[in-house]
């Protein structure tokens, strides 16, 4: 069996290179923080279905984000939530969207800090019960038709996060 900072040292080469990817895909001035001309505002809450039989999940009993959407599709926001443990987290992330030509359909791709795993759960994450924040990498697939819009994220492997949003 491997240890777990084995199956650790194996994401680095993922993570270091999404990384790069996405602080190097697009011009972004650290003074251009938010633009209320040219940046939006996403705001969306959700809750979310895992797929295990474990009877410790409570599950989420709300969920809240806000985001701000620059023009090149990338983003950076805040998640507010119960995690599956029923204990208040916070996720702090920045991403890219990937629009698909002529459609509705977009990809999107976050990453970032975890918070709020606590007690006896704090070691569901990597590095969580040692620094008390976890860093995540968060794919989903959305829809968006004018300024609201609904996503689908994947978290892990065992839940499914559905989201419903307004752009401003």
């Amino acid at each position: 069996m491997f240890s777990n900072n084995h199956r650790l040292t194996a994401y680095w080469p993922a993570i270091l290179l999404l990384l790069y990817g996405l602080l190097m895909s697009g011009q972004v001035k650290a003074w251009e923080f938010y633009d209320n001309k040219k940046d939006d505002i996403y705001v969306w809450g959700g809750t979310y279905t895992h797929f295990s039989n474990s009877e410790s999940y409570r599950g989420a009993s709300w969920l809240l984000g806000a985001e701000v959407v620059k023009p090149n599709d990338h983003v950076y926001g805040l998640a507010l939530f119960n995690n599956s443990f029923d204990q208040f987290s916070q996720y702090f992330f920045y991403g890219k969207v990937f629009r698909y030509k002529d459609t509705n359909f977009h990809g999107k791709i976050t990453g970032g800090l975890i918070h709020g795993y606590k007690g006896e759960h704090r070691d569901n994450l990597y590095f969580n019960e040692q620094l008390g924040v976890a860093p995540v990498i968060v794919p989903g697939i959305g829809y968006q038709k004018n300024r609201w819009g609904i996503d689908l994220y994947l978290l892990a492997t065992q839940r499914l996060l559905l989201g419903v949003g307004y752009q401003f």
